[in-house]
C-alpha cells in the first residue's frame, strides 16, 4: 500500500479532517500529517480535542501567518519543503506517495502543486466546490479551481460538486453524501460538548477573516459598525482570528470594539468550546463556509458576510447573505426575520462522509 500524506496548512482544515485521520489511524492507513506552518499556533488544541494518533511533520518555524509579507515569504519555502518531503517518501517507500489536500486554502494548492512536481497523484477532500464567481471569495475561489485542474481523485460533498469534477479527464470521482465536517458536529454534540451556553435568546457571536471583509477597510468599517449596532439588541462574542485582530489595529477599530459595552472580545478557543458558543447563540455573523456548514447542521439562524457561496448548505433555510439585503442588522434581528431562521438540527443523516472518504483513500493507494 502507498504512503498517504496529508497536507493541511489550517485550522478549520484539521477540524475537517481529523475524523479522516481518527479513522485512517484505526484501519491502518500508512499517513502522515505534512502541516504547512500557515496557522501553527492553534492546532495543539485541536489534536488534543480530537484525540489525533497521526504522525505530524512540521515547520522549524511556526508562527501565524498573518501579515501578507511573512506569506510572501513563507510560500515558496513551504512548495520547496513540500515537494521535498514527498520526494523523500518516495525514495524510501520506492513508490509515489498519494498527496490528500484538502479545502481551497493556499496549503491546499501548494500541496497540490509539490505533490505534481514530486509525480504523486493528488486526492482533494471537499472537491468540486464553486461559488461560479473566480473573483469571489478571494482568494479562495481561484485556489480552488486551480486544484481542481491538478486533482486525480476528487471526494466530493453534494451532486453539483461531483458534475463539476466529473468534467475533468482522468478525475475519480466518489461522493461523500456530505462533508467531513458533518462527523465533528456530530461528534462533539453527541458526546455533550456542544450543548449550548444558556438561553438561545441572549447573545450572538461574530467570526470574520476572510481576505476580501479584513484587508479593505470600508468593508471592515461596516462590519465593525453593524457588531456595534447588533450589541444593542443583545451582548456580542467578537471572535479574534489574528489577522483580523492585526487590521482592525491598523485601521483604528479594535479600540472601538473595545468601548462598546456589550462586545466581548475572545481568542480563538478549543473547537469544542467554539461549537458550545455558536450552537447556543440566538444568531452567527460569520464569513466562514466552515461555520455556514456547522451552522447548517446545528440549525443556528446565521447571517453570512458574503455576496455569494460556494456551498448550498443552510441557504434558504438557516442562513442568509449579507448582500441578500439584511442591512442594518440591528432591524433584521428586532423585526424577527433572524429568529425566524432558526431550524430543528439536523446531525442524524446516516451518511458517514469520513468513512466513505477514508475507503476511496485507501482503495486508491492499493
Amino acid at each position: 500500500m502507498r504512503q498517504c500524506i496529508f497536507v493541511i496548512g489550517t485550522r478549520a482544515q484539521l477540524v475537517k479532517v481529523a475524523p479522516v485521520l481518527s479513522l485512517a489511524s484505526q484501519s491502518g492507513l500508512q499517513h502522515v500529517v505534512w502541516f504547512t506552518g500557515q496557522h501553527d499556533e492553534s492546532i495543539d488544541d485541536l489534536i488534543d480535542d480530537f484525540d489525533i494518533q497521526s504522525e505530524f511533520i512540521r515547520p522549524k518555524q511556526q508562527t501565524e501567518r498573518s501579515s501578507v509579507f511573512r506569506l510572501v515569504t513563507w510560500l515558496p519555502r513551504t512548495l520547496l519543503g513540500c515537494f521535498c518531503f514527498v520526494r523523500s517518501v518516495t525514495d524510501r517507500t520506492q513508490s509515489a506517495p498519494l498527496v490528500v489536500v484538502h479545502g481551497d486554502t493556499l496549503s491546499t494548492y501548494l500541496g497540490a502543486v509539490a505533490g505534481r512536481l514530486a509525480r504523486s497523484r493528488i486526492v482533494h477532500l471537499e472537491s468540486g466546490l464553486s461559488s461560479g464567481r473566480i473573483t469571489d471569495p478571494f482568494p479562495e475561489e481561484m485556489l480552488r479551481r486551480l486544484t481542481f485542474r491538478l486533482t486525480n481523485f476528487a471526494l466530493c460533498p453534494n451532486d453539483d460538486a461531483c458534475a463539476r469534477m466529473r468534467t475533468f479527464d482522468n478525475c475519480e470521482v466518489v461522493h461523500t453524501g456530505e462533508n467531513t465536517l458533518l462527523d465533528c458536529v456530530r461528534g462533539a454534540v453527541e458526546s455533550g460538548t456542544a450543548v449550548g451556553h444558556g438561553d438561545k435568546t441572549e447573545y450572538f457571536v461574530v467570526s470574520i477573516h476572510r481576505f476580501q471583509n479584513i484587508y479593505k477597510r470600508s468593508t471592515l468599517q461596516r462590519i465593525v459598525d453593524e457588531v456595534i449596532g447588533l450589541s444593542s439588541t443583545g451582548p456580542v462574542h467578537f471572535i479574534l482570528h489574528p489577522p483580523t485582530e492585526l487590521r482592525l489595529k491598523k485601521y483604528g477599530f479594535l479600540e472601538r470594539l473595545e468601548a462598546a459595552p456589550d462586545v466581548l472580545l475572545c481568542s480563538r478557543m478549543p473547537y469544542t468550546e467554539f461549537l458550545a458558543l455558536i450552537a447556543g447563540a440566538r444568531g452567527v455573523i460569520s464569513d466562514g463556509g466552515s461555520n455556514q456548514e456547522e451552522l447548517s447542521y446545528l440549525g443556528v439562524p446565521t447571517v453570512l458576510f458574503r455576496d455569494r457561496s460556494e456551498r448550498p448548505d443552510g441557504i434558504g433555510e438557516n442562513v442568509v447573505l449579507y448582500g441578500s439585503g439584511v442591512s442594518p442588522l440591528t432591524e433584521f434581528v428586532r423585526s424577527g426575520n433572524l429568529d425566524a431562521l432558526r431550524r430543528p438540527a439536523k446531525i442524524d443523516a446516516e451518511v458517514q462522509p469520513s468513512r466513505i472518504s477514508v475507503d476511496a483513500i485507501a482503495r486508491w493507494a492499493t
